[in-house]
């Protein structure tokens, strides 16, 4: 093989690539000059890059040609330059390759050395045969017809798939079935789709005639009995055949996803003549193609429907955990009211009765045990007082999200001798909602701090930020980290997540830069939109 460029070009490389036959001798040539003597009887083919520097095409043939021998010379020319190549073909050129399709330089030359071994044997025929030369007319007609006939083929092949390329369904389906019915000169075409169940049903139709087509045939149809045989056989199948059809009226094609079959294709084509293997070939493929995109598209709606469905249950679960927040919040509301107009009422009575009842009694023994009484009552209060508060902050209502973490913080330093400090400021968009959810994350937050981080001091941040307002707790324990959320006894945090998203917020939960825990919500303000989360835990 005669390479007319520099050894390492690009169109020598192809020739040693995928397809290249097996103990290829491949001769790099510089120049026109250096060309061998021996192209007659040394070399099968010549491949030659025409516009490169130092070399055309045209003085190559002319070359050959004025050397009287017969070599076959394959030319690689650019993309835009076809009308050179065609006539670089009429001028003596074997056949002519855009520089973009390299990949079937092989089968080209390949190609192109088996019909000058045609040529030649044709030629000795022609010397001791009558006839030889209808006999190489013939030869060379029916090779032409049989390239272009490949050519044909693999242009519909490229159509079909650029069909299914498009988004919307139907279109794909009726540009794929033009396609099937140009390369076979049919009629009709019909694709018949197996659903999950096993049943048949018409999906698409072309007809030649005007172009009509359909995709959602109004009314169901039985398919014909070669589209069952197809489905069932997943081969090839003619039906109707006769003594004056012997290939039949109409052809079935299977349309399969691996072993599966998807459907078929049902080709009414009475007037082509001529099918054989290469039709049989070009029609297998075309069903796999469409097998293939059937399962993709069925794949892709079934997602669409399992997502929409996990929304569904999604937007169901927060519904019923905003209601369950909720009254969970106006059960700690009505509690903490009954706390107030009853229990806190009944004790306070029984105080001032004690008081009454110890400034008439002179034993000092019974005054003490008045006093002790008196003052067990006055624990009570503090506590139910202090239950009351836990159970609903009166504040929340107030629009005074700080205030109320504040009295929580006092009340954690006066039980645990834990420091704290409480900086920002409240949003004032911020909702009754939001204030309250924040406050919750909050209050859980410090009982995590007093319970389990062993921790000297706690700070609370609150901000506006992104829409929404973002709160802050930090503290100097031992660390709890985001890995505790899954250990047991730690159910706290799940809720305290659960209330953020249930607001439409979020929450996470990371250690903190040297030691201790950082607990970060965010709620959206009136109207706000929920940010990204990142790496949120």
């Amino acid at each position: 093989m005669l390479v007319c460029a520099a050894e390492g070009a690009v169109i020598t490389g192809a020739l040693r690539g995928p397809g290249a036959p097996p103990g290829i001798e491949i001769l790099a040539v510089p120049d026109l000059a250096s060309l061998p003597d021996d192209l007659g009887t040394g070399w099968d083919a010549a491949v030659v890059e025409d516009g490169r520097p130092g070399w055309s095409a045209a003085a190559l043939l002319d070359h050959i040609h004025g050397r009287h021998v017969s070599i076959p010379v394959v030319v690689v020319c650019a993309p835009s330059h076809e009308a050179a190549g065609i006539a670089l073909v009429e001028r003596g050129a074997a056949d002519y390759l855009a520089s973009d399709r390299l990949a079937r330089l092989p089968v080209a030359v390949r190609a192109a050395v088996e019909r000058e071994a045609l040529g030649r044997k044709l030629m000795r025929i022609e010397a001791t045969a009558p006839g030889a030369d209808q006999m190489l007319q013939a030869a060379f007609q029916q090779d032409v017809a049989e390239r272009r006939r490949a050519q044909f083929l693999k242009d519909c092949q490229l159509r079909f798939i650029r069909a299914l390329g498009s988004s919307d369904e139907d279109t794909a389906l009726l540009g794929a079935l033009e396609q099937i019915g140009v390369s076979v000169d049919g009629t009709e075409v019909r694709f018949w789709k197996s659903d999950v169940r096993g049943g048949v049903r018409l999906r698409a139709a072309w007809s030649r005639a005007g172009n009509d087509a359909m995709t959602q045939p109004s009314t169901p149809a039985d398919p014909p009995a070669v589209v069952t045989k197809v489905i069932s056989s997943r081969e090839l199948s003619f039906s109707g055949a006769s003594s004056a059809h012997p290939e039949g009226d109409s052809l079935g094609v299977p349309v399969l996803k691996g072993d599966q079959a998807l459907g078929a294709i049902e080709i009414s084509a009475p007037d082509f003549a001529g099918f054989d293997d290469a039709h049989a070939a070009h029609l297998t493929a075309l069903g796999n193609y469409l097998g293939i995109d059937c399962a993709q598209r069925r794949s892709a709606a079934d997602f669409a429907r399992s997502l929409e469905e996990l929304k569904h249950v999604s937007g169901e679960r927060l519904r019923l955990m905003r209601l369950l927040v909720e009254a969970h919040e106006d059960e700690r509301r009505t509690i903490a009211a009954d706390i107030h107009d009853d229990s806190l009422q009944i004790l306070a009575a029984v105080g001032l009765r004690l008081q009454t009842l110890r400034r008439r009694v002179n034993d000092e023994a019974a005054r003490s045990t008045l006093d002790a009484m008196d003052q067990m009552v006055g624990t009570a209060v503090s506590r139910l007082r202090g239950l009351m508060f836990n159970l609903r902050p009166t504040g929340l209502d107030h629009g005074d999200l700080l205030g109320t973490i504040r009295d929580r913080l006092i009340q954690v330093q006066q039980d645990e001798g834990i420091e704290w400090s409480l900086a920002g400021s409240e949003p004032g968009a911020l909702t009754t909602a939001a204030r309250v959810t924040l406050y919750r994350v909050a209050q859980e937050a410090i009982a995590n701090v007093v319970k389990h981080a062993s921790a000297s001091h706690v700070s609370v941040s609150v901000q506006e930020r992104d829409d929404g307002c973002q709160m802050r707790i930090t503290d100097d324990g031992a660390g709890l980290g985001a890995a505790a959320e899954s250990l047991p006894g730690h159910l706290g945090l799940a809720s305290m997540r659960e209330r953020a998203e249930v607001a439409g917020g979020w929450l996470r939960v990371e250690a903190g830069v040297l030691r201790g825990t950082v607990v970060t919500a965010w709620i959206p303000l009136q109207g706000g939109a929920r940010p990204g989360l990142g790496s949120v835990a």
